[in-house]
């Protein structure tokens, strides 16, 4: 396992190539001295940094200090050697060196591509030269931990950036235009099915860079920026939605000052093409206008779209919630229930329904009792739940609440194995002997793991020949050091309750003769410490 290829690609940027345990890594690092400040590996490590990135700078160091040696040796360095050479030969050949080497090609485009006099973007030449030069590395793809880089644009980003340290802002932005339109044209080209997959989503940097530059625009310079998205936006290549979300946050950042009007056209358009206004489509455009309507302090225009679209199950419930606050809870009911008619027939699942819930809460600030009992049911008829359970009760007269309990009961134990259901509702109702009884009756150490604190204080004796026979089971039947750690824990809990010091402590001689030879056993019973009672 070692590097198989290592290349400076910038003054202080190294890329390389390491053949790992799991694939070929891409691992790259930026330099400060002796330093990475920047770096990443497609490792599938969970370390950070991974061991790649200790591994690059060693052979960096190795590489750089052999350069250094010789110098050392009074060998000449690339500078040197240059500058005695003719003007004219040096450049027959690095033009004959840039034909077939596409890092040193894209390197010249960098530093000088933009001095051409191209019509348009004079960067969108370059970097549609350049995309046409990518290529996947299908087997760095499947062994690594993550998709693959695009270092030519990487390299555009970091030039858009330094524009922008510069203060050179429409300097910044031209350059990200290019980056928008010729890696969005190269993807929709590539198409869904090609090896397009296999690389980073490059969509949000030159966005981000955008952004950071706007601030600084003047407000004629934001109108023509606000123009030049929504023109583009309408361009078939970006229908991908990271594409579409990039350019509505940019036009909406925009919009604010430049045409809000503008802004609130185009997603009425969007919306005016859509079949089914009740589409994740929809609400994404509706949730567009109704925060920028709040951005502009409109928000009566926002509620107002929040409630003529009540079709969009988050609006209604938004609105209901609305009048329950305003205590209108006849109007809430009805957009509850003609709601829940139109899911019927999908199985409506009370226990995690939020609807159900609110129609619960809007009984119980009516104190309706019926109707507190019939959503208060439909909580626990399957599933025991102490909160629902509590409000149910709540709802019967004491010589009632016996028979229907004994219901709830029979409900509960239908199948025949253990029911937490049951237990839960005898803990509740402080039915001790009970639960002692379906414990013992579906005993496993899971059972008495769980309740047997609800029942030891009434029959200590009891519950610790239930932990016991329990124990000897499972011991039985289970090897290994966790089951055995499980015992310990199960024996520390049995030897808290009233004579059980002396119970657990006699279980442990029982286990220490019978497996004497299961020797990890052995070593964690060995942990128990007795303790007084």
């Amino acid at each position: 396992m070692s590097f198989i290829e290592l290349r400076q690609t910038g003054d202080n940027d190294w890329k390389g190539k390491y053949d790992g345990n799991y694939g070929i890594y891409t691992v790259k690092v930026t330099l400060k001295g002796n330093k990475a400040v920047k770096f990443s590996c497609t490792c599938p490590s969970d370390n950070y940094p991974c061991k790649h990135i200790g591994y690059i700078l060693e052979e960096i160091a190795e590489e750089t200090g052999f350069n250094n040696k010789k110098k050392k040796n009074g060998k000449l360095r690339v500078e040197d050697l240059i500058k005695t050479v003719p003007e004219e030969k040096l450049r027959e050949f690095i033009t004959a060196q840039a034909k077939y080497n596409d890092d040193l090609f894209n390197a010249i485009l960098l530093e000088f591509g933009a001095n051409a006099n191209v019509k348009g973007n004079k960067y969108s030449q370059i970097i549609q030269n350049a995309l046409e030069s990518v290529q996947a590395d299908t087997d760095d793809y499947y062994h690594s931990d993550g998709p693959q880089s695009i270092d030519i644009l990487d390299q555009w980003f970091d030039k858009a950036r330094d524009c922008l340290r510069l203060k050179q802002y429409q300097e910044a932005i031209q350059i990200c235009k290019a980056c928008i339109e010729e890696y969005s044209r190269w993807m929709y080209d590539s198409g869904e099915d090609d090896y397009i997959t296999y690389f980073d989503d490059y969509q949000f940097a030159p966005f981000e860079i955008i952004e950071e530059a706007a601030k600084h625009l003047t407000d004629t310079e934001k109108s023509k920026l606000f123009k030049y998205c929504l023109s583009e936006i309408k361009k078939e290549k970006y229908k991908s939605p990271d594409f579409e979300d990039c350019f509505h946050k940019l036009l909406e950042n925009l919009a604010v000052t430049v045409d809000p009007d503008a802004y609130i056209a185009l997603q009425d358009e969007l919306l005016a093409k859509l079949n089914d206004n009740s589409s994740y489509e929809a609400k994404t455009i509706l949730l567009r206008k109704i925060g920028f309507y709040r951005r502009l302090h409109k928000p009566e225009q926002a509620w107002v779209l929040i409630e003529q679209n009540i079709q969009i199950e988050s609006f209604r419930l938004d609105v209901v919630k609305n009048k329950i606050e305003k205590r209108e809870y006849q109007e809430a009911k009805v957009l509850i229930n003609d709601f829940l008619a139109e899911q019927e027939g999908k199985n409506i699942n009370y226990y995690d329904n939020t609807w159900c819930g609110l129609l619960l809460e809007i009984a119980q600030k009516e104190k309706d009792i019926p109707a507190i009992r019939q959503h208060s049911y439909g909580f626990i008829n399957k599933h025991f739940e102490l909160k629902y359970y509590k409000i149910y009760k709540s709802t019967f007269k004491s010589a009632d609440w016996k028979e229907e309990r004994e219901k709830l009961l029979l409900q509960y134990d239908e199948k025949n194995y253990f029911s937490d259901s049951v237990a839960g509702l005898l803990k509740a109702e402080g039915e001790s002997n009970r639960l002692l009884q379906y414990i013992e009756k579906y005993l496993s150490v899971r059972a008495i793991e769980n309740y047997y604190k609800d029942i030891a204080s009434s029959y200590p004796e009891k519950t610790l020949e239930l932990f016991r026979k329990a124990l000897v089971f499972y011991a039985e039947r289970n090897l290994g050091r966790s089951h055995y750690e499980f015992i310990l824990v199960l024996l520390k809990k049995m030897s808290g309750i009233r004579g059980g010091n002396e119970a657990a402590s006699d279980l442990i001689r029982e286990f220490r003769i019978k497996y004497k030879n299961r020797r990890a056993m052995m070593e964690i019973m060995g942990k128990f410490r007795n303790r007084k009672d």
